[in-house]
């Protein structure tokens, strides 16, 4: 018995000696200040960026990494519990570099769970996905990123998708932006298959999807799945404009590849659409694919019926008519093929927007489906390819253009960090939708300088009204505006609402649009706009709106505006504008200038 005591005391004296030899060799290449275990943290400098306490076994480990480092050698090294639970487990991207960097084995453990998600995911490739902006949803105007994991099957509906969200059922809209903006979500991630996430994007929001397959290595994404596997359940507060779902996924890829920078590309807000552009600036993209939405398969469909062949895809849809009947129009076969089709796809469409019952789709669409199959293979219905939102305007923009007012002429200088317009090229953008923040303009005439506007926010979603649609549109405004000459700034609120015609290439629409004004020519007033659109092709724009305010108090006031654009790269345009306001007095407005993108 004494001698099992002193072999005892003496394995425990070796294995504690064994873990100091570790830490003290770590400490000798500093481990703790490498850029691998920086990210390994989701730690920018000293401090990690993750607020969940279970991912730190350190008591001390968010703010001091060195200690996180120590922590962690001792209990891989020293644990004895190598379950699915045991930081053995836990956190294999952390074992595996530490056994690579101190030249060692920390054993072997039983991780049944990790391993056999591994398993089912076999993780050969990753790509970048890219749901586009949703028509009618502020909170979605950005668009949207995640990663997919890929596996050597043929079909990728099956893989699995990676994504970081806040975690909220809060309905109002008010409270949802403020606490997006200020923290008040905690953010996971998440991991679903593939053909769910596109059912959520593609089918029940209608947001076309691009993806972009990444030139990772095998061992490169086998990296990343480590680490994914180590923030399950793992939260840490989100916030819409940086560290928001795009800015998780640049993390998870620096991890796969240390050599790309990603996060540099980026400073105080990070925009979805931005994080692609910075994949393809870093060289990681190797292919890209568009998929459609079911709105703009369906769109595709309404270009290529007749007014009769249309009429028909509502009756079939609502049941109004059948399929026999169908035969008795004088359609083409290739006609006839499409509007079966259109209608199972219109039918689908109803049941995910919740306009009838599950048994009656169900019913419905396999009558469609069965007619059309009866007709044998035709055309596919052609679905014009969008312009990638990679080749789209930078978001930030700095504009400087000379005015001619009435009583002055200033040099404008505006400064704008996010994010379009509706009188800029709408190239790789989502078509009639706007949203921009803080969009600033100073005017500078001889010695005097004067603030001309202050955009808190502006938003707008001009969703033209089609045969197989009925969108409203919308928009709204709150800012300070400098209407007419003189030192003379007043705060706007607008918010309006109304339809529109047309299509991406040209739409028009009119709005009813109440306002209230404070400050000078303080007034509450309803007005109404009638505008239109045109993308001519080769990136240049038109835009035309009036409209007529009625006033409670003031006089009325009318306003003509017509603006034309020309985008020469994502990283400049021309814009030139009239502008033309009448209320107690007339003030005609010209400007011209360069927008230039960052």
């Amino acid at each position: 018995m004494p001698f099992l005591f002193l072999l005892c005391a003496l394995s425990l004296a070796v294995y504690a000696t064994t873990t100091d030899e570790l830490i003290a060799h770590a400490h000798t290449k500093h481990l703790s200040e490498a850029r691998y275990w920086h990210l390994l943290m989701h730690s920018p400098d000293s401090e990690s960026e993750i607020d969940d306490p279970a991912f730190f076994l350190s008591s001390e480990g968010k703010t001091d990494l060195s200690s996180e480092l120590d922590e962690t050698i001792r209990r891989l090294n020293e644990d004895t519990n190598r379950s699915n639970e045991s930081v053995f487990c836990r956190f294999p991207a952390r074992r595996v570099w530490l056994e690579h960097e101190l030249n060692t084995s920390f054993g072997e453990g039983e991780c049944r769970e990790y391993e056999a998600l591994v398993a089912k995911m076999d993780p050969q490739s990753v790509t970048l996905v890219f749901p586009s902006a949703h028509i009618n949803s502020p909170a979605s105007m950005f668009g949207h990123t995640f990663l997919r994991i890929d596996s050597k099957m043929e079909s990728k509906l099956m893989s699995y998708a990676i994504n970081y969200a806040a975690h909220t059922d809060e309905t109002n809209g008010l409270l949802f932006a403020y606490k997006g903006l200020f923290g008040g979500y905690y953010g996971f991630y998440s991991m679903l298959p593939y053909y769910e996430k596109l059912k959520e994007y593609r089918d029940s929001e209608s947001r076309d999807v691009w993806e972009y397959d990444l030139n990772l290595t095998p061992d490169e994404v086998m990296a990343m799945v480590r680490h994914i596997w180590e923030l399950q359940r793992i939260n840490s507060w989100y916030y819409f404009f940086d560290e928001n779902c795009s800015y998780h996924m640049l993390w998870l890829t620096e991890i796969a590849r240390p050599s790309v920078h990603l996060r540099d590309h980026f400073f105080y807000y990070v925009i979805p659409p931005d994080t692609v552009r910075a994949f393809e600036e870093e060289a990681l993209v190797e292919a890209k694919h568009f998929r459609p939405s079911k709105r703009t398969q369906l769109l595709a469909y309404e270009r290529h019926l007749s007014p009769q062949g249309i009429s028909a895809v509502k009756a079939l849809s609502t049941a109004k008519t059948n399929g026999a009947e169908l035969d008795t129009l004088t359609l083409s076969k290739q006609e006839h093929r499409f509007v079966l089709e259109a209608a199972a796809e219109l039918v689908e469409y109803q049941y995910i927007e919740g306009k009838m019952t599950k048994e009656v789709y169900a019913a419905r669409y396999h009558e469609l489906l069965s007619r059309r199959a009866a007709l044998g293979k035709g055309e596919l219905a052609p679905v014009a390819l969008k312009a990638n939102p990679d080749i789209a305007h930078h978001s930030a923009r700095i504009a400087v253009s000379q005015g001619w007012f009435e009583d002055r002429s200033p040099l404008l200088i505006g400064w704008r960090p996010a994010f379009h317009d509706l009188s800029e090229d709408d190239t790789g953008h989502l078509s009639g939708a706007q949203i921009e923040f803080l969009d600033t303009l100073i005017g500078v005439d001889h010695d005097k300088v004067t603030l001309e506007k202050l955009t808190v926010l502006s938003l707008a979603s001009i969703a033209p009204v089609s045969h197989f649609f009925t969108p409203f549109s919308w928009r709204m405004k709150s800012g300070w505006d400098r209407e007419y000459g003189g030192d003379r700034v007043s705060f706007v609120t607008r918010v309006g609402a109304g339809a529109s015609l047309g299509d991406e290439g040209m739409y028009g629409y009119v709005l009813s649009e109440p306002e209230v004004r404070f400050g000078f020519n303080a007034d509450v007033g309803l007005g109404f706009t009638a505008g239109a659109a045109i993308n001519w092709g080769s990136r240049m724009k038109s835009h035309i709106e009036a409209g007529h305010i009625f006033y409670l108090d003031g006089d009325h006031r009318s306003r003509v505006m017509v603006s034309q654009g020309w985008q020469w790269s994502p990283l400049g345009g021309v814009q030139c504008s009239y502008e033309g306001i009448d209320q107690d007095y007339r003030e005609d407005r010209f400007k011209l200038g360069v927008n230039l993108y960052f």
